[in-house]
């Protein structure tokens, strides 16, 4: 018998996000290209940046070949910069920016940014793929608080989840930490949720 789904969050009724979501107005639009994957994965976060901003468009898949819509949002006026550190033996030649050189460059409304949802592994995949990933600007983004994801494994101590990397990038790029703060009190809320549902060891 299969599990009742929240029509709205997608997720299992008895984990489901909508009491915990709080909408917020961002500035900067966000896109997540999510590898397929994360699709209805309960520990998965990027359905909180989802719900909750106004501006989020989400494609899921590898390659950009298969994702038209995806390719068109990267190809318009507005410039788009990527969140992804440095790829060991790239190639193509990339430009990193401060968030406080794009806030001197640019008007909040005026830049996308674009977020890839994975695991490091699978995300490393996307760009290899993707030689118009690997050639993007992207951000240069320093955390200001270590990541609270304590249900699924990190790669490393300073790693974030996808939410976390949202929040932390469109509270700098807007200079605005307090119109974000939702963001992470939807995630603590989903982390003690799903707590609840696992089984503690004897």
């Amino acid at each position: 018998m299969s599990r009742p789904i929240c029509p709205t969050c997608q997720r299992p009724t008895k984990v489901c996000l909508c009491d915990f979501i709080e909408h917020i107005d961002n500035r900067v639009e966000v896109g997540i290209l999510q590898h397929p994957s994360e699709v209805g994965l309960v520990k998965g976060t990027a359905k909180i940046a989802q719900l909750s901003l106004s501006y989020c468009h989400t494609w899921c898949g590898e390659d950009l070949q298969d994702l038209p819509d995806l390719v068109e949002w990267l190809g318009d006026d507005k410039p788009v910069f990527l969140l992804y550190p440095v790829i060991e033996g790239q190639h193509e030649p990339v430009k990193f920016y401060e968030v406080t050189q794009i806030r001197h460059l640019h008007a909040h409304e005026e830049i996308k940014l674009l977020i890839l949802d994975g695991t490091w592994r699978k995300t490393h995949k996307i760009m290899m793929l993707n030689s118009v990933l690997r050639g993007m600007d992207r951000i240069s983004l320093k955390p200001c608080t270590p990541s609270a994801y304590r249900i699924r494994k990190q790669k490393s101590a300073t790693s974030l989840s996808t939410i976390e990397a949202v929040y932390e990038a469109l509270s700098q790029l807007e200079d605005d930490y307090l119109r974000y703060q939702p963001l992470l009190k939807t995630f603590e809320s989903m982390q003690q949720q799903q707590a609840v549902f696992t089984k503690r060891p004897k």
